[in-house]
């Protein structure tokens, strides 16, 4: 079975919450569903229940080579995390 590497945003869904806003997880899957179970089971099932929603999941691109792809920093300038950047920016988690 072919698997790709996904990224999975999740966004805090309480703007009061001292945490982070948004989460980002990479994970390798064969599908964006299974994918996205498996950051739930192994991340956001452990915190508090509600508190953080998955909100985006993209197929990482070849062209992007950032080691850990995220947020500026490592991967300031690749194609694939500046889109993925812009989306999550432009896509706030609704009230």
């Amino acid at each position: 079975m072919t698997t790709h590497e996904y990224q999975i945003v999740a966004r805090c869904t309480d703007p009061s919450h001292p945490g982070a806003s948004t989460l980002i997880y990479t994970t390798h899957a064969a599908s964006i569903q299974e994918a996205t179970a498996k950051v739930k089971k192994l991340r956001i099932d452990k915190m508090t229940p509600g508190l953080y929603r998955i909100t985006q999941v993209t197929e990482r691109e070849p062209e992007c080579t950032c080691a850990e792809p995220g947020f500026g920093g490592k991967c300031a300038g690749e194609p694939w995390c500046a889109k993925v950047e812009a989306s999550a920016a432009a896509n706030p988690v609704p009230e």
